[in-house]
């Protein structure tokens, strides 16, 4: 058993659990997994100059921008989830039809000088896939990804049982749980509001936060829909739940918890 931990990766912190007979491999694949996270930290950090993120916020709403492979397959990935979503899933935070992509010459451009991207719904589910695929490709069967006690992916059985266990916190009433969710090969999300973090999900239909008591779970075999889905049902009325639900193959399990009232911001 091997037991990695990391803070600082894309605003969070990191804790991999893996079980394997050789300590080598599972140590050179920890390594393997924070060498590629702290890549996917700057790739998907708005905030620094030399970023191609922040180039392309800079630039897009000017002229098209030139993009490497990686972030054309992301960009078209989070169109596609748009879509998916009714509109609730926005890494714009606004209006994505607004950003426009040529396949031809792989470029972007933005039709409204006020948007830029932010990608805080998508990254830690897009970092939890290549986690995923590093695992598998090291030969582990069995591990727990914890990324920011939100994102969990759960490869195999626990040690000592058939799934791994874990339960959402009641992020109002302390040592309580919401609910308890047993995973096999997938990934667990959650999304939601705490006394002392609101203001941090926009519905872009109508540009507002979600502030009600409010926390979603979703459970699928693929973490970038878990991440996606969340984000946006936390959007969302509960009139559009099912329909956006139904948009994703694989979920396992999507619940929505109304904890009443809302917060005071």
């Amino acid at each position: 058993m091997f037991h990695g931990s990391r803070t600082g990766l894309m605003g969070t912190g990191l804790d991999v659990l893996m079980i394997g007979e050789e300590a080598s491999l599972l140590r050179t694949a920890w390594e393997r997994i924070v060498a590629e996270t702290g890549r996917l930290h700057g790739m998907f950090n708005r905030f620094d100059p030399s970023s191609e993120l922040s180039l392309i916020n800079r630039r897009a709403a000017t002229s098209p921008v030139s993009l490497s492979a990686e972030w054309w397959d992301v960009l078209r990935d989070v169109g596609q989830y748009h879509r998916r979503t009714l509109g609730y899933f926005d890494v714009t935070l606004r209006d994505y039809r607004k950003v426009r992509l040529d396949g031809k010459h792989r470029t972007v451009f933005f039709t409204d000088a006020s948007v830029s991207l932010d990608f805080g719904g998508y990254a830690k589910g897009y970092a939890l896939e290549k986690m995923r695929k590093i695992l598998t490709a090291s030969g582990i069967r069995q591990a727990l990804v914890n990324f920011g006690n939100s994102s969990v992916w759960a490869m195999g059985a626990h040690p000592h049982g058939k799934t791994w266990n874990i339960g959402v916190v009641h992020p109002f009433e302390e040592g309580k749980s919401l609910k308890t969710y047993t995973l096999f090969n997938h990934s667990l999300s959650t999304s939601g509001n705490t006394a002392t973090h609101t203001r941090h999900i926009i519905d872009p239909h109508q540009g507002t936060y979600s502030c009600g008591r409010k926390v979603v779970a979703a459970v699928c075999g693929n973490c970038v829909d878990a991440e996606v889905l969340t984000t946006a049902l936390m959007a969302a009325g509960d009139a559009s739940a099912g329909k956006i639900t139904a948009a994703f193959r694989d979920v396992s399990a999507s619940d929505i918890f109304n904890l009443q009232s809302n917060l005071e911001i």
